[in-house]
C-alpha cells in the first residue's frame, strides 16, 4: 500500500512538472513578443521613452541570442531617434556582433540607415579579428616542451652522446618499431613472407584476367551472331560490337600481364631489401 501511494506521489509531480514547464516556457515566450509588440506601437505614438521601458520589461523574458538580437536592434533604434547616438551604436553593435548578417526591423530614417552599416562594417571587422587573433592565442597558451638535458633512460643511449650519434644507434624500441612497420606491408602465405604490394598487384592481374575473359567470350558471341545476321545492317552492328569487346579484352589482358610482372618485379625486390634490413638489424 505504501509503495502504491509512493508512486502515485511521483507520478502527480512527474506530471505537474510535464504540464508546468511548457506553459511557463510558452507564457515567458508571450511575455517577451507581448513587450516587443507595445514597445513598437509606442514607438509609432512617439512614445520613445514608454517605448524603452516596454524594451527593459521584455529583457526578463530572453529565450536566446535571437531575442538578444531583436531587443538590441529595437532599442538601437529607439536610441537613435532620441539623439542618444553611443548608446544606438552600442546597440547596433552588439546586436552584429551576434548576428552580422540581420536587418533593422523597423523603418527607419537615411540617417539611422548609415549608422547601423557603419557598424556593421566594424562589427565584421572585429568577428574577422578575433578568429585571426583566436590560433595565435591558442599557440601562445601551449609552452614549449623543456629540451632535456639527459638521455632517455628507456633508449639506453648515454648522455654524452651527441643528436647525430644518437641517431645512427638504435635501441630496443626503435627496432621492434622497424619490426612492426616492415611487417605491417608483408603477409605469410603457406609458410613464407609476402609483399603485400606484390599480392595487391596480383590481385589485379586476376580480376583484370578474369574480366577480359569475359569481353573475350561476349565478343566471339558477337561474331556468332553476325554470322546468322540475315541483313547487312544487323551484320555490320554484330560485328563492330563484336571488335570492340575483342579490343577491351586484349586491353584488360595486357593489363593483367603488366601487372603480374609488377607483382613478381616487387615480390623480387622487397624481398632482397627486407633481407638486408634484417641483416643489419641482426649485425646491431
Amino acid at each position: 500500500m505504501l509503495v502504491a501511494m509512493t508512486w502515485r506521489r511521483c507520478l502527480s509531480l512527474a506530471a505537474c512538472i510535464w504540464i508546468f514547464i511548457p506553459v511557463h516556457a510558452a507564457r515567458a515566450d508571450g511575455d517577451f513578443e507581448r513587450h516587443v509588440a507595445e514597445a513598437v506601437r509606442l514607438y509609432d505614438d512617439l512614445e520613445y521613452e514608454r517605448a524603452l521601458e516596454q524594451l527593459d520589461r521584455a529583457r526578463g523574458s530572453l529565450r536566446g541570442s535571437r531575442d538578444r538580437v531583436t531587443l538590441a536592434l529595437h532599442r538601437g533604434i529607439i536610441s537613435a531617434d532620441l539623439g542618444r547616438w553611443q548608446a544606438a551604436r552600442d546597440e547596433f553593435r552588439s546586436a552584429l556582433l551576434l548576428e552580422p548578417e540581420a536587418r533593422l526591423p523597423l523603418r527607419v530614417s537615411p540617417k539611422v540607415a548609415r549608422e547601423f552599416e557603419a557598424q556593421r562594417a566594424l562589427a565584421k571587422a572585429e568577428l574577422a579579428r578575433r578568429r585571426k587573433d583566436s590560433p595565435t592565442r591558442e599557440a601562445a597558451l601551449i609552452e614549449p616542451p623543456e629540451t632535456e638535458s639527459v638521455a632517455d633512460a628507456s633508449s639506453g643511449l648515454p648522455a654524452a652522446l651527441t643528436p647525430t650519434e644518437q641517431a645512427t644507434v638504435s635501441s630496443p624500441v626503435e627496432v621492434q618499431a622497424r619490426t612492426a612497420t616492415s611487417s605491417a606491408s608483408w603477409r605469410r602465405i603457406g609458410g613464407r613472407q609476402v609483399p603485400l604490394a606484390s599480392l595487391v598487384l596480383l590481385g589485379a592481374g586476376i580480376a583484370a584476367t578474369g574480366t577480359g575473359t569475359v569481353f573475350g567470350v561476349s565478343s566471339r558471341g558477337r561474331l556468332a551472331d553476325a554470322r546468322e545476321a540475315r541483313f547487312h545492317e544487323q551484320l555490320v552492328e554484330h560485328h563492330g560490337r563484336a571488335q570492340r569487346s575483342a579490343r577491351t579484352a586484349n586491353v584488360l589482358f595486357g593489363t593483367a600481364g603488366i601487372a603480374a610482372a609488377g607483382a613478381l618485379v616487387t615480390w623480387l625486390l622487397l624481398g632482397e631489401r627486407d633481407e638486408a634490413v634484417t641483416q643489419q638489424g641482426g649485425a646491431r
